[in-house]
């Protein structure tokens, strides 16, 4: 007869042959679910730790919800990020695949020229809504300087297929052909 894993009912598995689960009666009759006079044999199931790389895994190419830090680039829409003296200003946009919640701007900027002075002021969207405290636009490269300390923010959180856009103008004028090259990137925690 074939051996059967039961669960009892202290939650403990018992291996019992065909035999023990069909019992039988005095009449030397298989009668189901009729009790044996001998108690089943007990084993205890085999139990493996899963290995370190898959704590993160429910099953196997199941991952549980995780957070990580990770860059959104956001990419000038006019120019390649790059001002003239006739595009004073860009919109940086980056669009989420998985919910994601901005925590870091990073922005460096390359000047050309004499007159490539001017301040990149900006206003920062997250979808329709503003994610500032007041609306007058902020210095994006003071904000967004890599060596600037204690500069993370708490946005708001964004669900998948939502714009974030950082609407960039200079406070100076440029003349040609002097250029200010920026490149725009916003740290944030996407759940995984």
């Amino acid at each position: 007869m074939p051996e059967f894993a039961v669960v009892g009912e202290d939650g403990e598995v018992y291996y019992v042959d065909g035999e023990d689960i069909m019992g039988d009666d005095d009449d030397d009759d298989d009668v189901v679910g009729a009790a044996k006079r001998r108690r089943a044999r007990r084993r205890k199931g085999l139990a493996l730790k899963k290995p370190s790389w898959r704590k993160k895994q429910i099953a196997p190419g199941v991952i549980a919800p995780d957070q990580g830090m990770v860059p959104l680039p956001l990419a000038g829409t006019t120019n390649n990020g790059v001002f003239t003296a006739t595009i004073p200003s860009i919109t940086f946009e980056g669009q989420i695949q998985k919910p994601f919640r901005g925590e870091r701007l990073l922005v460096s900027t390359v000047r050309t020229g004499a007159t490539a002075v001017g301040r990149l002021i900006s206003q920062l969207f997250v979808g329709t809504e503003l994610a500032q405290a007041d609306v007058p636009g902020f210095d994006l490269e003071l904000v967004g300087d890599p060596q600037a300390f204690g500069v993370r923010m708490s946005m708001q959180p964004a669900t998948p297929g939502v714009f974030i856009r950082v609407l960039a103008t200079l406070n100076s004028t440029l003349t040609a052909p002097d250029t200010i090259a920026a490149n725009v990137t916003l740290m944030g925690r996407m759940v995984q």
